[in-house]
């Protein structure tokens, strides 16, 4: 990396700060591999970012423009009944009333 993205990269305390909005829970080499794998990310992008690329480029949000001769209608939605629910409940850990049931998910509120 060059000088410029190093001063960019993602240090241990932003890695830290991000871990703890996001409240995930990393063992040390679960942090280490996701810290190595944002910072590859990112020199991608700093790879990306020096292309160069001529004013009459324009700006876009998507590498293909969908022109509306090229872009599919939006199909109707018709809701069908499913042919086997007993076999896809079967499969379920736990089933209360026909639905399947799943364990909590803790949360701590932010402050």
């Amino acid at each position: 990396m060059s000088e410029k993205n190093q001063k960019q990269a993602i240090d241990q305390d932003l890695f830290n700060h991000l871990v703890q909005l996001a409240s995930l829970d990393l063992s040390q080499e679960e942090a280490e591999y996701l810290r190595a794998e944002l910072n590859n990310q990112l020199k991608v992008i700093y790879e990306l970012e020096a292309i160069p690329l001529g004013d009459e480029t324009e700006i876009t949000t998507h590498g293909v423009p969908y022109t509306p001769h090229i872009t599919p209608d939006v199909r109707d939605d018709h809701w069908q009944a499913c042919p086997n629910p007993e076999d896809i409940l079967a499969q379920a850990p736990k089933i209360k009333d026909r639905y399947v049931v799943v364990p909590d998910i803790p949360h701590t509120d932010l402050d």
